[in-house]
C-alpha cells in the first residue's frame, strides 16, 4: 500500500530537490553496474571474450549516458547470449519468459519503493508522463542479466509459458547474488538498492 512511510512528504520533496548533474551521475552508475552484471552473465554461460568486450564498454559510459552505451552493449549482449537471430521483438519462449520475469522484479522494487516513500513516477532518467513507475524501470536496469541467466539455463522449444516455469522466475527472488561482496538474495539486493537510492538522495552517500 501507498502512504506507510513516515515521512513520505520529505522523501517526494527530496526527489523533486535532486538536480539534472546528480541523476545524471546516479544513471551513469546504473548503467555502469547493468553492464558489468551482463558481463558476467555472458561469462557464466560460456562467453568469456563477449564478456570481456562488454566491460570495455564501461570506461565509454559518461554522465546520463548521452551516447546511448547501454542500448548498444544490450544489442550486443542479447545475440552473444541467445544466438545471432535472436530479436526482442519475437514472439518466442525466451521472449515469454524474459517479460515475465522482468515484470515480477519489476514489482518488487515498486513495492519496495512504496515502502521508503517514494513516488515511483518521478525517474532519473525515465520521464514518461505516461508511465507510472519511471523510477522502477530505473532501478531494474542491474537486475535484469538475473533473469536473463535463469532463462538462458532453462530454455525450451515452446509456444508459452507453463506454471512450472512462472514457478521457478518467481523464485528466482530467493536466489542469491553478490551486493558489495556480500551475498543476499535477489529481494534483499533490491531493498539494498532502494536504501542507497534513498541514502543518495539524502546525500547520506554518493553511491
Amino acid at each position: 500500500p501507498l502512504n506507510v512511510y513516515s515521512r513520505q512528504l520529505r522523501q517526494i520533496k527530496l526527489q523533486f530537490s535532486q538536480s539534472q548533474p546528480a541523476l545524471k551521475h546516479l544513471w551513469q552508475q546504473t548503467v555502469c553496474a547493468k553492464i558489468r552484471n551482463q558481463s558476467l552473465c555472458l561469462r557464466s554461460n560460456g562467453h568469456p571474450e563477449d564478456a570481456e568486450y562488454l566491460l570495455s564498454l564501461i570506461q565509454c559510459v559518461r554522465s546520463g549516458d548521452p551516447q546511448n552505451t547501454e542500448g548498444k552493449a544490450a544489442a550486443f549482449y542479447f545475440k552473444a547470449l541467445f544466438g545471432k537471430d535472436f530479436s526482442r521483438s519475437k514472439d518466442t519462449w525466451i521472449n515469454y519468459a524474459l517479460n515475465f520475469g522482468y515484470s515480477v522484479i519489476r514489482s518488487d522494487i515498486a513495492r519496495t519503493l512504496a515502502v521508503y516513500g517514494f513516488e515511483p513516477s518521478l525517474g532519473m532518467h525515465h520521464k514518461s508522463e505516461l508511465n507510472n513507475f519511471n523510477l522502477a524501470d530505473d532501478l531494474i536496469e542491474p537486475f535484469r542479466p538475473v533473469i536473463d541467466l535463469w532463462v538462458a539455463g532453462h530454455i525450451r522449444e515452446d509456444d508459452k509459458l507453463i506454471t512450472a516455469d512462472k514457478a521457478s522466475i518467481f523464485n528466482i527472488m530467493n536466489m542469491d547474488m553478490l551486493s558489495k561482496d556480500e551475498k543476499c538474495t535477489v529481494d534483499n539486493c533490491i531493498e539494498r538498492e532502494v536504501q542507497s537510492l534513498a541514502a543518495c538522495y539524502g546525500k547520506k552517500q554518493d553511491t
